[in-house]
């Protein structure tokens, strides 16, 4: 029998959840303690054990300080936990694994499974992925697949429905306690695909008690009790009231459930002021201020929906429902509010609750398990004659197609496969994994097809084996052949955003991204594109080449964006020089789990170059950041001394101040070791990132109004050069540029706005290139300047003299290829301060 994933985890910011999929169904397991299907994601600390779900919970009513939760917000971040009572420290993957590992005791099977699905926010970022994959290989797990919330909700509600039930396009609006997706949906031939996605990984409910806690409590114990600045002597860790935030946070927390059901909630605790006074409170909360409360995250929540909408040129008239997932879609306020301000009907059919982890089971009862392979006595098409298997030299050219559809509704479900170069005599033979079908012996053509028999409501795989005329098998290595019955499957899971890479503009003496994989491309997904070295790398420098990825934006400035991981290629490394113009080939590959290859093969030395990241924290190359740190306060600095000429003093102050934070980081990285094993230079780029936005901010001001006035100046010239020329090839290109404003026009960097002017400029000399009385303008400008410009007069004349004679014939090309080639004599022409840059050429 074909071994399917089958285990699936909802590793969710409040509870979580293990389901199996099941001969059809699906099984979402009970805590023995309590009978409960949800576990609260909380882990505490006692001097002599670890409590884990509710009793950790309620543990926070007497020793908070040893209490953790919502730690999924802060998976992929260094930052750690200390435990008072064990004088230890906890990452937010280590109390993952905790809870993960918690979770298997629900299993009361007694199987130990070695794979497993674990779902995941659509929006989190690669690190934060890795970081989850890595608390379920601590936790005891061989093989762990991550599947995207929205899409495990969306095959629980698709398998629910069933095809009637499918119609159109839909929405599923998950929140849930600690993170917010939106996803839009569609199925087409029966495969289920994510269109697009929005999310905020710092919104759900947790957000909601929090906005208790602060506009409730916090007010009337100020205002009843006298106690001065409560907020902060709460937030303290080492606060006065520090113990009273999480008391009143849980308190909160089971208010707005209350509030769910009921039109009041009746909170009651004991409160000591200032003076030592114990006092009994007694708080009665309505739904009408919790509403007043969360309005306002709510409407930003349909904001996304909305900015989703427009962005796929969607009504909501085009949207045939919104579903609910996820615990914070009870409150009524998010249900009435969705129905009320988009006008679409809202789908409550599925519980919110377990929504996710059962079609995060669907999905792994239809994904076989790579961690355990099938024993040798499982295999009955293994054909042996007296202990020998053929010969299988002609095996080797063999070439075997297979095409069928991987999704089907029907009992049988027809397979085509085309055989190619097979000995005479050749047989085939294929069997479903459970020996519930068998073709038997059948002669190879090249052409073949059967009808495979499906079991319903379940993963079918079959093998094809081919045998010689002597019914020996031959080595011929055929993909299994997997069948999804009865029950939908999704196209790919899509890429929540730009993965980029960093590359020089020298013109501009900037770095820029260069999108490698656009936002919603299905996974797993590879590309290879080629560039050119900026610079050369001298052989035993220190000098690198740096091919920086990263993951966010394409329209952002590099400093700005998450680094993902650098293949750094130094010149200690190498065994000659790289020289400039020299290609660099780089192949760029991202698994379904979102883990990134990149492969570098540079020609000129014939050697490749290949790291797979699969950060579950960030990466930071000392180096880089040095780079990255001069880089922005050579920046800063421009911008300062503007705002300072134009006597701008109180728009320079934050500028002023992120400079010497930056000079303060300069300091700390250059006695910084590039092996340093300390958390300092991820300490360090954490500050450049947040300073990078300040002055990427008021870089953006001026210079974005100034920069926008020369792109529409230089998109009105074509225009204008197109309407006098006729061009229809160039004007095809002008079309697609001005089509694209929309997507980065107000949300764009600075750097990003230069190049789009760039290819506004350099359309406007393809324009121009074609008028010859223009061409020989240019020309005339090279051929007129001094010989003293020049550092070759000898070939200066000679090319004069034959450029003068391409006058005459009123070639544009080939004038244009004398000012060329004056103008490489130019003895300036390379003259102004370069970046160091990454080495490889935009």
């Amino acid at each position: 029998m074909s071994s399917t994933i089958n285990f699936a985890i909802d590793l969710g910011t409040t509870n979580s959840l293990i389901a199996k999929a099941n001969n059809g169904s699906v099984d979402i397991f009970k805590n023995p303690s309590g009978m409960k299907v949800t576990l609260p994601s909380v882990v505490a600390f006692r001097k002599d054990r670890i409590l884990i779900g509710d009793k950790a919970r309620e543990y926070v009513e007497k020793d908070p300080a040893n209490v953790f939760a919502a730690f999924k917000r802060k998976m992929g971040t260094g930052e750690s936990f200390f435990i008072p009572n064990s004088g230890s420290f906890k990452t937010p993957i280590e109390l993952s694994t905790i809870v993960l590992q918690e979770l298997k005791n629900f299993i009361f099977t007694g199987e130990s499974p070695a794979s497993v699905v674990i779902t995941i926010p659509a929006s989190f970022d690669t690190i934060q992925s890795n970081a989850t994959k890595e608390a379920g290989y601590a936790a005891g797990f061989r093989e762990v697949l991550l599947l995207q919330e929205p899409i495990a909700a969306s095959l629980a509600f698709a398998n629910k429905e069933g095809k009637a039930g499918m119609e159109g396009q839909w929405l599923v609006y998950d929140l849930g306690g600690g993170t917010f997706d939106v996803a839009l949906v569609v199925i087409e031939d029966d495969e289920m695909k994510v269109i697009d996605h929005e999310g905020d990984n710092f919104f759900g409910g947790i957000d909601f008690d929090n906005g208790i806690l602060t506009q409730l409590f916090i007010p009337y114990l100020e205002s009843h009790y006298g106690v001065q600045d409560l907020a902060s002597k709460m937030l303290s860790a080492n606060g006065k009231y520090n113990k009273l935030y999480f008391q009143l946070l849980y308190k909160a927390e089971e208010a707005k459930i209350t509030l769910s059901n009921n039109a009041t909630a009746d909170i009651e605790f004991d409160f000591e002021d200032e003076a030592g006074n114990e006092h009994e409170v007694y708080f009665t909360i309505s739904r009408d201020q919790f509403d007043g409360i969360a309005r306002e995250r709510v409407q930003s929540s349909i904001a996304f929906i909305k900015n989703l909408l427009t962005r796929n040129n969607l009504q909501p008239s085009d949207i045939t429902e919104v579903v609910l997932v996820g615990g914070s879609t009870y409150i009524p306020l998010v249900r009435n509010m969705l129905s009320q301000d988009l006008g679409i009907k809202v789908n409550t059919s599925i519980d919110p609750t377990t929504a996710v982890v059962e079609g995060a089971a669907w999905y792994a009862g239809g994904r076989p398990g790579k961690a355990t392979p099938l024993p040798t006595a499982q295999q009955p098409d293994a054909v042996t004659t007296g202990g020998k298997t053929a010969a299988n030299d002609a095996a080797a050219t063999i070439e075997v197609k297979t095409a069928y559809q991987a999704n089907s509704r029907d009992t049988e479900e027809y397979l085509a496969a085309t055989i190619k170069n097979a000995p005479a005599g050749s047989l085939y033979r294929i069997i479903r994994a459970d020996g519930g079908f068998d073709s038997g012996l059948k002669l190879v053509a090249e052409k073949i097809s059967e009808m495979l028999l499906l079991l319903p409501n379940s993963l079918n795989a079959f093998s094809m084996k081919l045998f010689d005329n002597q019914g020996f098998p031959l080595a011929v290595a055929i993909p299994e052949i997997l069948i999804v019955q009865g029950k939908f499957s999704i196209y790919g899971q899509p890429l929540p955003h730009d993965i980029c890479l960093e590359v020089d503009d020298t013109e501009n003496n900037i770095t820029h991204l260069e999108v490698i994989f656009e936002r919603n491309a299905i996974l797993p997904i590879k590309k290879s594109v080629t560039k050119t070295l900026s610079r050369t790398i001298v052989r035993g420098s220190d000098d690198q080449l740096l091919i920086n990825v990263l993951e966010g934006s394409r329209y952002s400035s590099p400093q700005s964006n998450l680094p993902i991981g650098i293949v750094s290629i130094s010149g200690q490394d190498l065994k000659s020089d790289l020289v400039k113009g020299a290609d660099v080939d780089l192949t760029f590959e991202i698994s379904e789990s979102r883990d990134i290859t990149v492969t570098a093969y540079i020609s000129m030395i014939d050697e490749e170059f290949k790291q797979a990241f699969s950060p579950s924290v960030r990466s930071v190359n000392v180096t880089r950041l040095q780079q990255e740190t001069d880089y922005l306060h050579r920046l800063g600095k421009r911008q300062l001394e503007k705002l300072l000429k134009a006597e701008k003093y109180e728009e320079s102050a934050p500028l002023q101040r992120a400079l010497n934070d930056l000079e303060a980081i300069q300091v700390k990285l250059r006695t910084l070791s590039p092996d340093d094993v300390t958390d300092t230079k991820y300490q360090l780029d954490d500050q450049k990132r947040r300073l990078s936005q300040i002055i990427d901010t008021a870089e953006k001001g001026d210079k974005m109004v100034e920069l926008k006035e020369e792109y529409y100046y230089r998109k009105e010239e074509c225009r204008q050069l197109l309407q006098q020329t006729g061009h229809k090839d160039l004007q095809h290109r002008l079309d697609n540029l001005v089509a694209e404003e929309k997507n980065w026009f107000n949300n764009c960097s600075t750097q990003f706005l230069r190049l789009k002017i760039d290819e506004m400029s350099r359309l406007t000399w393809d324009i121009r290139r074609k008028d010859v009385s223009y061409v020989t303008r240019v020309y005339l400008y090279y051929a007129g300047l001094p010989d003293n410009k020049f550092y070759n007069i000898s070939q200066l004349k000679s090319i004069r003299a034959r450029g003068n004679e391409a006058l005459a014939r009123q070639n544009p090309d080939e004038i244009l290829s004398f000012a060329y080639q004056m103008h490489e004599l130019l003895i300036d022409k390379d003259q102004g301060e370069a970046i160091k840059g990454t080495g490889l050429k935009g």
